[in-house]
């Protein structure tokens, strides 16, 4: 199989599995794992006979795959055995696979957004300039639906845009979902009470922060360590589970 594209044109091994479901024209909700496990190993030895550099998170994923593949090979002692294990790496890998292309496409539509906007606005509006400098205080979150919440992030960025103005720069290391979920869950440790998502996006200093403090925000909801709410103004509060 030739390989026309490289490593650096995904941004993870999931990532690049997702790609050859689509090449492959595979079905994510019944995934033929074994199509999949020798597409993926068969790219990973391609690029390292090309001698090109693999990240240790593509090679995590081919040794599981490598391991599945081996598994499948082995003389079966039960049919059933060999089957439940199968069922379970594949349900597995699906979920995260979808996890994953979830996160993407939030992060495709917030980024459309921002760029029509930026087309939109030249200027910020004073009245709404003023109006979302009064502070609001929210004493109770109850949880509202997830399209609530994607309305109100894209109000949150446009409020952002308009009363702090992002630099442009020129980073090396961009921060992770789990390292800005850690950074989070340190700094409502300790809080009593919800924070609004603008506060807690204080130290943000481009959208690519933004963003990843929102998704990881949606972690946090899904591992049900934070609640949430969205009040009248489509400001997003947020709160730990327990308080």
């Amino acid at each position: 199989m030739d390989f026309l594209i490289t490593l650096d044109q995904f941004e993870g091994p999931l990532d690049l599995m997702l790609h050859l479901i689509k090449e492959n024209k595979l079905d994510l909700f019944d995934l033929d794992m074994n199509v999949l496990a020798t597409q993926y190993i068969d790219y990973i030895h391609a690029m390292q006979n090309m001698h090109l550099e693999v990240a240790s998170e593509y090679l995590s994923e081919l040794a599981s795959l490598i391991a599945y593949k081996s598994k499948k090979l082995l003389p079966r002692e039960t049919v059933e055995v060999e089957e439940e294990y199968e069922e379970d790496q594949r349900d597995q890998l699906v979920a995260r696979l979808l996890e994953y292309q979830r996160y993407k496409e939030v992060s495709l539509a917030l980024k459309e957004d921002y760029e029509q906007r930026q087309l939109h606005f030249s200027r910020p509006v004073s009245s709404l300039v003023e109006e979302w400098k009064v502070p609001v205080e929210s004493d109770t979150l109850e949880t509202q639906s997830p399209y609530d919440l994607m309305k109100a992030m894209r109000h949150c960025i446009v409020r952002m845009e308009l009363l702090q103005p992002y630099e442009t720069k020129i980073t090396i290391k961009e921060l992770s979902i789990e390292e800005r979920a850690v950074q989070i869950k340190e700094r409502m440790k300790h809080l009593e009470g919800s924070i609004s998502f603008q506060d807690l996006c204080a130290d943000c200093t481009s959208l690519h922060m933004v963003i990843v403090t929102f998704l990881s925000i949606l972690d946090l909801i899904h591992e049900k360590w934070m609640t949430y709410s969205i009040d009248e103004t489509q400001m997003i509060w947020v709160a730990r589970e327990d308080l």
